[in-house]
């Protein structure tokens, strides 16, 4: 790898705003969403029968945006090693089973709803 491509490298497990939201949330919302997100998620793949990779795999993408002019928290995961454009782009694989998985976050209800994980191809 080189010096330049180390510089922008994402790390597994980190947090990453993804430019391009409506609005941007702050600290205390993101805390928030991150001190409760692994709870929730585990206990609906257990429901659903889904087996989650370790969670220390995981690294998140999230974006502050606007439905029916309400804020939510648009959060994206993904097991895999981040790629570069991590800082800029959403990583959308189409398949993968639920080592991808993306959710909304309503800070005013602090609620997460509309989990979607991936299937399997």
């Amino acid at each position: 790898m080189n010096i330049a491509a180390a510089a922008v490298a994402i790390s597994i497990g980190s947090w990453t705003l993804v430019p391009g939201g409506s609005w941007s949330p702050s600290s205390a919302e993101l805390t928030e969403v991150r001190s409760r997100i692994e709870r929730f998620v585990t206990m609906q793949a257990a429901s659903s029968r889904r087996d989650l990779p370790a969670w220390s795999r995981y690294s998140f993408q999230y974006q502050g945006r606007l439905e029916d002019e309400k804020k939510v928290i648009f959060v994206n995961a993904f097991c895999i090693t981040p790629p570069t454009y991590t800082r800029d782009h959403f990583v959308f694989v189409f398949d993968g089973g639920p080592c991808f998985f993306n959710l909304k976050y309503d800070p005013q209800k602090k609620q997460f709803f509309d989990l979607m994980f991936n299937g399997h191809a």
